[in-house]
């Protein structure tokens, strides 16, 4: 049977405007992370990112945020995005080295000197090519980096004045090979758990301490069952802003375009409140009778030596050059 050109053109605008309706199809995308629900900069700031897309694309793009580590761990999630089975989430960058080991030069200590440093380097050419390798070795995209702070020791019973005082301590750490390396080396016990069961590790004794940046310290209430806290900065932690490739692939460019004004919106929010809750974190611990421990500079330089192995533990894992590239960004943003 013969279709008549009216027919076949009649047929064509239907297919046309089915796939332009298709590609700008309506979309519900769950973003979790492990933070607190409540009280916590992360929160706050997927909270405005959520807004800010959601009132830009008219509604095609919804958000369901999932924070409080309801949608699993870290890996669980990371490996969710790798799946499909989960859209979005903002991560820390300690389980990536299971997936991606150049994100492990993160994990030098007290290679970045300040916050303001560390967003130099994220924000420019190093941290691009760094979202390429984690995309072409995960399969998910990373969006930005935001800030989760340099990480700092909190202890139950006895304080860490001196590297010398971690020897013996059992330290939660990430799962994460170069932050128990580093631990190591101070002459601690290593001891990687899931973030949602920290407190209770805590509170029960079943490590002696822990160490996060001050700022989730606080949000997470740890100095209701820590004595000490020990300003120590070993660690700069990023956030990272993950999406499922699949989801990505189905938005359109405008709406791509908005979901990266969105990132850039998220990631300056976060790192403003996180600058304010870390400031605020540290007069509300010591009012709650947490004994904070400041070092000297003498005493920060010894803690450097002591951990000083941990770079050619990380060397052996990346890619060749690529701390030098690093070392490099860092040194640039410090002229700037």
């Amino acid at each position: 049977m013969r279709i008549k050109p009216l027919r076949i053109l009649a047929l064509g605008v239907v297919l046309c405007f089915g796939a332009v309706g298709a590609a700008s199809a309506a979309m519900t995308i769950k973003l979790g992370t492990v933070t607190p629900a409540v009280g916590d900069r992360l929160i706050e700031a997927c909270e405005i990112f959520k807004k800010y897309v959601e009132d830009k694309t008219d509604g095609a793009i919804t958000f369901q945020l999932y924070p409080a580590s309801q949608l699993g761990g870290e890996r669980e999630m990371l490996e969710a995005l790798q799946m499909g089975t989960l859209e979005m989430a903002a991560l820390t960058n300690g389980p990536f080295p299971n997936f991606s080991k150049d994100i492990l030069v993160f994990d030098i200590p007290f290679i970045f000197p300040t916050e303001a440093v560390a967003h130099a380097v994220l924000d420019g050419p190093f941290g691009d090519g760094l979202r390429e390798k984690i995309l072409k070795d995960t399969g998910v995209r990373c969006l930005g980096f935001a800030e989760n702070g340099f990480r700092h020791f909190t202890t139950t019973n006895k304080p860490i004045r001196v590297p010398e005082d971690v020897k013996g301590l059992k330290i939660r750490v990430m799962e994460n090979q170069a932050h128990m390396a580093m631990i190591r080396e101070l002459g601690g016990l290593p001891t990687p758990m899931a973030f949602a069961e920290l407190y209770t590790a805590l509170a029960q004794g079943v490590v002696d301490g822990q160490e996060n940046p001050i700022s989730l310290i606080a949000s997470m209430r740890y100095y209701e069952v820590q004595k000490y806290l020990t300003l120590d900065g070993h660690l700069y932690c990023p956030y990272l802003l993950m999406i499922s490739e699949d989801i990505w692939s189905r938005m359109t460019p405008d709406q791509r375009k908005i979901m990266m004004e969105g990132v850039a919106i998220w990631r300056d929010e976060e790192r403003g409140r996180n600058k304010k809750q870390s400031d605020e974190a540290e007069e509300l611990m010591a009012s709650k009778g947490t004994e904070i421990i400041k070092l000297t500079p003498e005493v920060h330089a010894q803690f450097q030596e002591r951990t000083a192995g941990v770079e050619a533990f990380i060397r052996k894992q990346v890619s060749p050059g690529i701390i030098e590239d690093l070392k490099k960004a860092i040194a640039a943003a410090q002229t700037k």
